[in-house]
């Protein structure tokens, strides 16, 4: 059985051969007219002139005799009408913009399906007055009020567009529907065709059946379907609910042409395959069998449902397949320059919104803003080597600078080498003119430096260069959209503006039409034939589309005056899809197995209804189905990281013995001793990264700073209620200083840091007023020492080293009422159940109370520095100070007690031995919840 197009074009060569210049031949989209003047030239016979082609769209613009506007344009005429109705209180073109894409939308509906737009306005604005109806006589709120003024003035929006057009000599594509529909008749006359031929149609919208219906009635149209019985002979078939309307409205009794392809045989392969890129990974694999076994694919289709599918799915057509053309487009904001040029907007447009809070003399540059855009490969390329980049980044992340002035990232980009690229970092707010500018600039050295490359001969850069010449149209349209309308006044708009181009605007793959494998989407198979079909993405949800685009116009009343519902957007791709299927003898249906955060996984209701309805139709109609599934990991089970204790990690040992043993350090071999190994032996510490928010630890040492930078002048001495208030207010310039070693003081001044900074300028008040309470009127504190570090050794016995040195650095020591207090701050969480060990085994083996086993040695080392004084250790919680410092209790005692000190060198000494232990080596923990934080987490294999 011929292909639709084949069919149609050997009829019209039978009926018309001598007068084919006398035709005009109008498909649903140009690609078709690709295909049937490849037949036409295959069959026609002599020198003639060709029938004059067009889509739908281009016939009724060229009847129209009009111009037809670009959507943009007219999204930015209604925001002009916007303003002059709204005045002040007009919204941004941000805010506007996304209605005015709605309005859009339904503005060609309203036209398409000649509705009377006075009748639908108004019914539109009373059924909203309706909704908000105060029965109780309550007034309505302004909110409410413009809500409703808004939809009241959708008929000035539709009848200022119309009249702003009118006067321009232009038409948007529903309005020039409209008025073909109109007057076709007045029109038609003045043709110097014999006859329009309208093929290949289905879903005709009103204007559209009206323009068809009228010439049909005068004898100057002829209509040629594409359809079969299997979907038009029943009712129940969405798939054919169009055109059983139009046949029945156009009184075709035998319309041309309906066949029964259904009954012809076919194999239809449904199959699951998890995730997008296993769909496109496994239609490679039915590419390169399909090549194997036949001499071309000429008549093979590999379609789209989903078209962002497109990039990956072309890195995974095989060689084997041959040149192949691909008929969608490469929509512009998918092409890599884009990322660059709206990365540089975006961070343009940061800089000035920043500069508008802080210091407005000078332009500074968001930390991330930059790395995006100076690492972006083609920036790489353009400094002409990477090590020009590198650098500066690491420069820019190890400076500890969020905002980075325009000065200095010139200067480092000049100083390393990468000047071509100090040019997007301006000095001084830009305007959008100038930013514009900027980018086409930077385009054009884009376009220099790979022209240059490719004389090398290094790359082609053919791909790259077509990206940049498509991007430089879009700039010269952005900057003819700037001076005609005016509107686009800052950077945000502009960036808006870019990326809606970016995303309408595509870039074509030239490629040979007829022949080689076809890629496709759904749309581009309108009227096409293929032998085998490939289709991805069959999924409910994507096919049909899950909802419909937004509108101004609820279902009820689109219902109500026939506008298009989902019903209608279903029957619409059920038509693609069976159509598609009609002729071909080899199908294969993909659809992801996966369901999303939303759901998803499941297969389309079109597979479903195939696989019920198909085989009963015709026995020669053979689906079959699988499951494609992700074989599962070899999971083997976890092997343990074991660290033999070799004369090397001896050595390691013993120089940490001579160094000392911490607090920490004793802590880390408690919770892991893998852990202690990696990090005190090794060394081995997570990389730092700049932080653009004050992190929990830089918090901690600021605090621990200031205090002991505020205290350190009364060291020696006491200290009352009164010295207190003066550390108070003392507080907020030594916590700035402090913070302003790790950030600039532009970074600390606003946003987040700055409330970190003022909750720990708070934090420290608090703790001194509290301080000061605690003392009470006659209360006297003497500070002994602060940030003291004390010294004590071991003697071991064999293998152990002969001596094993201990060293810790108390935060304060201080004298109350007596009784010496060592005490450690805290900012994080403090829990006073954990400095209550219950026994000595519990303070040596669980991490949980580590901070007590902290308190403990610090207390020993304390005691051991100075023996016949009496202390005792505890917290001092910076977060919540409460009533006093937390104090920790030694097991099996009240008090610290030279007993208490005795029993806890002996755990010392045995934790010590496990330490050097040869025949011990580094383990993991066997608690895994102990690895949750941990930073060797994943080397370890530990999940949790």
């Amino acid at each position: 059985m011929p292909a639709f197009l084949k069919k149609l074009t050997a009829h019209i060569y039978d009926q018309w051969k001598e007068r084919l210049g006398e035709l005009c031949i109008v498909l649903p989209n140009r690609r078709a007219s690709v295909y049937m003047k490849g037949y036409l030239s295959g069959i026609i016979e002599r020198t003639s002139i060709l029938p004059d082609f067009f889509s739908i769209e281009d016939f009724v613009a060229h009847c129209s005799g009009r111009g037809i506007s670009d959507q943009l344009g007219d999204q930015f005429r209604l925001y002009d009408i916007h303003r002059r109705l709204e005045g002040e209180r007009a919204r941004s073109i941000e805010e506007f913009f996304p209605y005015a894409a709605w309005m859009m939308s339904d503005f060609n509906e309203i036209d398409m399906y000649l509705i009377d737009q006075e009748q639908l306005f108004g019914y539109l604005s009373d059924a909203r007055a309706m909704a908000l109806w105060n029965p109780d006589g309550r007034p309505l709120t302004d909110f409410q009020k413009r809500y409703l003024g808004f939809y009241r003035s959708l008929k000035d929006y539709y009848a200022g567009l119309n009249s702003m057009l009118e006067k321009q000599n232009q038409y948007y594509q529903g309005m020039a529907f409209r008025s073909v529909a109109g007057r076709i008749e007045e029109i038609s006359a003045l043709w110097r065709w014999e006859k329009v031929i309208f093929a290949g149609f289905n879903a005709l919208t009103p204007a559209e059946q009206k323009i068809i219906g009228t010439l049909l009635r005068t004898g100057k149209a002829a209509v040629f379907w594409d359809a079969d019985k299997y979907y038009t002979g029943q009712k129940e078939q969405e798939a054919g609910l169009f055109l059983r309307k139009h046949f029945r409205e156009m009184n075709q009794d035998t319309p041309l042409w309906v066949g029964d392809h259904f009954s012809e045989d076919k194999d239809i392969h449904v199959i699951g395959v998890p995730r997008n890129i296993g769909q496109v990974k496994y239609a490679g694999e039915i590419i390169q069998k399909i090549s194997r076994r036949e001499e071309n694919l000429d008549n093979t289709a590999l379609v789209l449902a989903d078209e962002s599918l497109l990039i990956p799915l072309l890195s995974s057509i095989p060689g084997e397949a041959g040149k192949f053309n691909v008929t969608m487009g490469l929509a512009l904001k998918n092409a890599p320059v884009f990322n660059l040029l709206d990365n540089i907007l975006g961070m343009m447009q940061n800089a000035g919104r920043f500069m508008a809070c802080r210091d407005k003399s000078r332009m500074a540059y968001y930390f991330r803003d930059i790395e995006k855009v100076l690492g972006h490969p083609w920036s790489v390329m353009l400094s002409g080597d990477e090590k020009a980049i590198l650098p500066v980044l690491d420069e820019i992340r190890t400076g500890n600078r969020i905002f980075i002035p325009a000065s200095v990232i010139t200067k480092l980009l000049e100083n390393n080498g990468a000047k071509v690229l100090a040019g997007l970092f301006p000095p001084t707010t830009i305007r959008v003119p100038e930013a514009i500018s900027l980018l086409s600039q930077l385009i054009l050295s884009l376009r220099e430096k790979m022209i240059n490359l490719r004389k090398k001969g290094s790359y082609d850069y053919a791909t790259e260069l077509e990206y940049l010449f498509r991007f430089n149209k879009l700039l010269q349209r952005l900057d003819g959209i700037v001076r005609a309308f005016g509107t686009i006044s800052d950077l945000k708009a502009l960036r808006m503006v870019f990326r809606q181009l970016s995303s309408q605007q595509r870039i074509p793959f030239r490629g040979e039409p007829l022949q080689g494998l076809q890629v496709m989407g759904v749309l581009e198979t309108r009227t096409l034939d293929f032998d085998r079909v490939i289709m991805l993405s069959v999924n409910e949800g994507t096919l049909p589309a899950a909802r419909m685009p937004a509108s101004f116009i609820p279902y009820d009343i689109r219902q109500e005056f026939g506008l298009p519902t989902y019903r209608h957007n279903d029957a619409v791709f059920g038509y693609h899809f069976y159509r598609l299927l009609q002729r071909a003898k080899e199908v294969y249906l993909l659809y992801d197995t996966e369901a999303g955060d939303l759901g998803g996984g499941e297969k389309s209701r079109f597979i479903k209804q195939l696989q019920h309805e198909g085989p009963a139709y015709h026995k020669g109609i053979r689906i079959s189905e699988k499951l494609l599934t992700v074989p599962p990991l070899n999971l083997v089970r976890p092997v343990p990281v074991i660290v033999e204790k070799d004369a090397h990690v001896m050595n390691l040992l013993n120089r940490e013995a001579v160094k000392g043993f911490h607090p920490s350090s004793l802590s880390l071999f408690i919770n892991c001793p893998l852990q202690f190994y990696l990090t005190r032996l090794l060394g081995i510490v997570e990389t730092e990264e700049m932080a653009e928010t004050i992190d929990a630890r830089t918090l901690g040492t600021v605090a621990h700073e200031s205090l002991k930078a505020i205290l350190f002048q009364y060291t020696g001495k006491v200290i009352g209620k009164k010295e207190f208030e003066v550390f108070s207010r003392q507080v907020d310039e030594e916590v700035r200083r402090q913070f302003g070693l790790y950030y600039h003081e532009d970074d600390i001044s606003f946003g987040k840091n700055y409330l970190i900074v003022q909750v720990t300028v708070n934090m420290l008040k608090q703790l001194f007023e509290r301080e000061a309470s605690w003392l009470g009127q006659q209360g006297l504190l003497k500070i002994l020492a602060l940030e003291k570090t004390y010294f004590a050794d071991l003697d071991m016995q064999p293998p152990l080293p002969g001596k094993v040195n201990f060293r810790g650095t108390i935060d304060r020591i201080d004298e109350s009422s007596g009784m010496v207090r060592i005490l450690d701050y805290k900012t994080g969480s403090v829990q006073p159940g954990k400095l209550k060990p219950g026994s000595w085994e519990t303070l040596f083996t669980d991490p949980e109370f580590s901070q007590a086993f902290q308190l403990m040695m610090y207390s020993w080392l304390y005691h051991r520095n100075h023996p016949v004084a009496e202390s005792r250790a505890g917290i001092l919680s910076l977060r919540a100070p409460g009533t006093g410092p937390l104090m920790m209790t030694p097991p099996d005692s009240q008090d610290f007690v030279a007993e208490v000190y005795r029993d806890f060198e002996e755990g010392l000494g045995r934790l010590v031995s496990d330490i050097f232990d040869p025949s011990k080596p580094f383990i993991q923990a066997e608690d895994e919840k102990r690895c949750r934080y941990c930073n060797f987490r994943d080397a370890c294999n530990r999940q949790v």
